[in-house]
């Protein structure tokens, strides 16, 4: 039993040792390729009112009239975030 633990502690060590060579960080990815990052929130316009909804909101996807959008395309359509509070997409 104690070779058998030995046996995969050296096994799990020598995981770890490799992984680094094997793998590049997310942070290495994310500097050589800053274009793949931008992130858009679904949203969930209410087409009466001109407020958007966020993803796990009261409202989100329940209100009579409304369409669903990326965040940035409901700001540039001239619609506001529900309680001021916007969904965190990169818009610019």
């Amino acid at each position: 039993m104690k070779h058998v633990r030995l046996l995969a502690t050296v096994l799990v060590a020598g995981l770890f040792l490799a992984a680094p060579a094997a793998y590049a960080p997310l942070s290495v990815f994310s500097a050589q390729h800053p274009e793949k990052q931008k992130k858009e929130v679904q949203v969930w316009v209410n087409t009466k009112s001109g407020v958007y909804h966020c993803p796990g909101t009261r409202w989100y996807g329940k209100t009579k009239q409304g369409k669903y959008m990326g965040e940035c395309a409901a700001i540039k359509a001239g619609n506001r975030p529900a309680y001021g509070r916007a969904c965190g997409s990169d818009c610019k």
